[in-house]
């Protein structure tokens, strides 16, 4: 029994520290969460999607001038002159009243052709509302990329600067004892008291930065204040290189399968322009049923008709024409505007491609550099508390250290989104980061 009690004690402990600890110090996201928070919560994924309701509602407009119109009509009529005497006799000229329905039905036949094209043009039409969908929540989630980021970058600006601060603040503390027994002048404690006042209002304006990238992604992606943020790990590289990351970049991205998709639209739209220079047939059918009182004397109560309705366009002052130059304008501009952009895609690809092999060449620098800072600020630090090296070497040394470090992370997190860059210009970050955030729900 105390065993079990023991158990139960351990375990509510856990789940203290556990629940304690999140709630003190917030729920830590990964890169991958804040990607999902947005998709769910961000007004231009809903205003997007907003986009593809529209095209299906537009899908079924055009169903609708094929299939049969039906139409119900009421009416009520009331005469002020009802009959009229001729001698020994009385002619009904009107009734008093009469009322009566009917209901007609219209099914178009035929009308060249523009029925079917206009079905064509909005089952298109809502895949290119998709791609544009997916187009926008690709570039809002890059932007989300670029953000998290930065707000990563002056996180850890902010630490370094901190490190900064208290170096300085330990030169300080050694000047000021060097200089009470005499082994340095006023001016070194002077100098190490400015440069740590500049390094303290350095570490001011990178905690108002730091708050700033802080509250943008909060308002980017719905992140409550208190949450924390993770260390995402390296971004995948695309494994294809050259030609291979061409094509499959030009089989990929989005913007380019819409390009083809409005190239078919404008090419059924030479169709369905082509319709109006051909005849249509529609079959109408009308059943009607009146009263009236009193009644004439061919008065018919009740009947129906049946006819077919054909028309054929003669002249419209040029109307026809015009619209037919139009739709194949439109068309020839797609096709170029297509050829245009998988030009553009070739060079994203390349200038992508040149873009992370210079960032990897420059981070591969500034971790270097940054090595050899952090031993030189070691050597002379030492060399400095033995009076060995002189105050503006150590302020030097302290400087190219600071510097070099904001260097490292500068480009650690510029490669990063280097090969989201990569990845977007191949058109595999959306899938990527679509495949990503279903694992982490």
């Amino acid at each position: 029994m105390i065993k079990a009690m023991m158990k139960k004690t351990g375990a509510g402990v856990l789940i203290f520290l556990v629940f304690g600890v999140r709630a003190v110090y917030g729920e830590t996201f990964s890169l991958n969460q804040v990607y999902s928070l947005v998709l769910q919560k961000n007004e231009e994924v809903r205003i997007a999607r907003e986009g593809i309701r529209r095209s299906e509602e537009e899908k079924r407009r055009a169903f609708s001038a094929v299939m049969p119109k039906v139409t119900l009509s009421g009416t009520y009529d009331l005469y002020p002159e009802k009959s009229r005497d001729l001698g020994s006799s009385t002619v009904i000229l009107q009734p008093d009243h009469s009322y009566g329905m009917e209901v007609t039905l219209e099914q178009p036949l035929f009308a060249g052709g523009k029925g079917a094209a206009g079905i064509r043009i909005a089952k298109q039409g809502i895949e290119v509302a998709k791609k544009s969908y997916d187009l926008s929540n690709e570039s809002l989630l890059f932007h989300v990329a670029e953000v998290y980021y930065g707000r990563l970058e002056a996180q850890k600006n902010l630490d370094a600067q901190r490190r900064n601060v208290s170096r300085l603040e330990e030169h300080r503390r050694l000047s000021e004892l060097r200089y009470k027994v005499g082994e340095v002048t006023q001016s070194v404690l002077l100098r190490a008291q400015a440069e740590l006042a500049r390094a303290q209002a350095d570490l001011a304006i990178l905690e108002n930065e730091a708050t700033v990238r802080k509250r943008e992604l909060e308002m980017l992606s719905g992140l409550p204040d208190d949450a924390e943020i993770s260390e995402p790990s390296i971004p995948e590289i695309p494994a294809e290189t050259g030609a291979g990351l061409l094509s499959a970049a030009l089989d990929s991205r989005e913007d380019v399968r819409r390009s083809l998709l409005q190239e078919e639209i404008a090419r059924e739209g030479v169709k369905f322009a082509r319709g109006n220079f051909l005849p249509s047939l529609t079959l109408e059918a009308t059943y009607f049923k009146r009263n009236q009182d009193p009644r004439s004397t061919f008065f018919i109560d009740e009947s129906w008709v049946v006819g077919g309705k054909l028309e054929f366009p003669i002249y419209e002052g040029g109307l026809r024409r015009a619209e037919m130059a139009q739709a194949r304008s439109r068309f020839e501009t797609g096709r170029l505007e297509t050829a245009r952009l998988k030009k553009r895609v070739d060079l994203d690809v390349t200038q992508a491609s040149l873009n992370l092999e210079a960032a990897t060449r420059v981070l591969q620098s500034r971790e270097e550099q940054a090595r050899f800072a952090k031993e030189n600020f070691e050597m002379v630090s030492k060399q400095f508390t033995f009076g060995l090296s002189a105050n503006l070497d150590l302020l030097d040394a302290n400087q190219t250290l600071i510097e070099a470090e904001r260097d490292v992370i500068g480009a650690t997190y510029a490669r990063h989104l280097a090969i989201l860059n990569l990845q977007r210009a191949a058109g595999i970050f959306l899938p990527n980061v679509l495949e990503r955030t279903q694992k982490s729900m």
